[in-house]
């Protein structure tokens, strides 16, 4: 599988607003993070398949599983998401 064919099928869409009216409304749900630390700065927010939050969580990127959805705490922005290094690693991964 490609790292085009990761994004288009895997990462599903943009949430950011969505995650800012959830932060909002519930306080609880920093805890739930995974993989966030003093050092990440979530720049977006992806929902993404369960299977790829799987694969993000390996490969240590920031997640979030509430209220029956995964998201992805992306990093990075400015670029297509299929140029991310972790989309890259992933698909090498699959390889």
């Amino acid at each position: 599988m490609t790292a085009q064919q990761i994004a288009d099928e895997m990462i599903l869409c943009g949430q950011n607003l969505v995650m800012e009216e959830l932060m909002r409304h519930d306080e609880n749900i920093w805890d739930s993070l995974q993989n966030l630390d003093e050092n990440s700065e979530v720049l977006e927010w992806w929902l993404v398949t369960p299977y790829m939050a799987e694969l993000l969580k390996e490969n240590g990127e920031v997640i979030l599983v509430a209220y029956g959805c995964c998201w992805w705490g992306r990093q990075t922005s400015g670029q297509a998401l299929y140029m991310d290094w972790v989309i890259q690693k992933i698909a090498e991964q699959m390889g």
